[in-house]
């Protein structure tokens, strides 16, 4: 029997020595020789840098070596880099973004329209204007360019992909509703459990469920960027203005460079609003939910029972209603953060997008062949 030869697809990383993307480079290690063997898949990391430092080999890095590669970063190297990944030649290429930059996902577009596949963990392009959203949709699509981004919602959960499915098959969304955050889950479990708010922060801290600035959980931007994401997957034509946002906590709102000065008003604040939730049987839920009025983000102390309510740690549920699915909706949950889950998101976004990328090759080499 003959072997199966593996189509080599480059792969450039952008975050390389964050939690996601050192959690990446070390799963990616130890699955590309299953890759290369099970999926025909060669993936050849030929490039990773961060915002201090970049390392590149076009036969390839080796992975467990790349931070020890990584020189100071050099402005104008970097910039053919990027100028060589914007043009449409070369090998299939895969650019992985697991930073919370926008001036990464500023490439986004060129990236696209030169063919190259992006997978991003990075949710600030898809939170933007509809405009800008539309256009990235219909450059992928245009160009044969893979566009993954399963990750900005809910980690390793696949929720985006089933809001496809629904859309194709022409089943119409009625209302999302969930718990997106894994930090704010984190939070609000271990608050209910009697710590106080400080430690509980500190705690998603240390376990990299908080974005790189906490302000970003605390007054829900992070969380109106996967509410949008959703949205717009869902079928709701939403601008970042139309999301009615309450703050985790109001000082990270009014305050934003001096809300931990205010930890210990919050711990006392916490301590107050758990006990009259606890009388009351109720439990405080962080909650997004998006319906033909609107989206709209809020805490709300919900019955001790309610499935919302009754999370594990971290943990993020996502409620899906359709015009088919009301009484018995569609829910899909588990892990919502930490770098571990969030970065076999990505692997698995990479695989599906270095999948699209060989097929379109092969069939490009099938078209020259019958050309001739």
């Amino acid at each position: 029997m003959s072997r199966r030869i593996a189509q080599r697809i480059d792969l450039v990383l952008v975050g390389t020595r964050g939690q996601v993307g050192s959690a990446l480079r070390r799963r990616l290690a130890l699955q590309a020789p299953s890759l290369r063997e099970t999926a025909g898949l060669d993936l050849h990391l030929v490039a990773s840098f961060d915002r201090r430092g970049l390392a590149w080999d076009l036969a390839g890095l080796d992975l467990a070596a790349v931070e020890a590669r990584l020189q100071p970063r050099d402005e104008t190297e970097l910039r053919a880099l990027l100028s060589h990944l914007a043009r449409a030649e070369g090998a299939p290429t895969v650019v992985i973004d697991c930073t919370a930059s926008d001036a990464v996902a500023d490439r986004y577009a060129e990236w696209l329209a030169a063919g190259r596949g992006v997978v991003a963990a990075n949710k600030r392009a898809n939170a933007r204007g509809l405009a800008a959203w539309r256009t990235l949709q219909a450059l992928s699509a245009r160009h044969g360019a893979p566009y993954r981004y399963e990750t900005t919602v809910g980690a390793a959960i696949p929720v985006i992909g089933p809001l496809r499915d629904l859309a194709l098959r022409g089943e119409r969304v009625q209302r999302v509703t969930g718990v997106l955050s894994g930090s704010l889950s984190y939070l609000l479990e271990r608050l209910h459990a009697g710590e106080s708010f400080s430690d509980a922060l500190a705690g998603a801290e240390r376990l990299g469920y908080t974005e790189p600035d906490p302000g970003d959980d605390l007054r829900a931007d992070d969380l109106a960027r996967k509410l949008l994401v959703l949205a717009r997957e869902a079928g709701f034509a939403i601008e970042p203005d139309d999301v009615h946002v309450e703050p985790f906590i109001a000082s990270a709102l009014t305050e934003p460079t001096r809300w931990r000065e205010r930890l210990v008003d919050e711990d006392a604040h916490w301590r107050a609003r758990v006990a009259q939730a606890h009388s009351l049987g109720r439990r405080w839920v962080m909650l997004a939910e998006v319906d033909a009025a609107g989206a709209r983000i809020a805490l709300q102390a919900l019955a001790e029972d309610s499935p919302f309510a009754a999370l594990p740690a971290g943990q993020n549920l996502v409620r899906i209603e359709t015009e088919l699915q009301r009484e018995r909706p569609l829910w899909l949950g588990g892990p919502g953060a930490g770098p571990e889950v969030t970065a076999a998101g990505v692997l698995s976004d990479v695989i599906d997008a270095a999948r699209a990328l060989a097929a379109s090759h092969a069939q490009a080499r099938a078209w020259g062949r019958a050309a001739a």
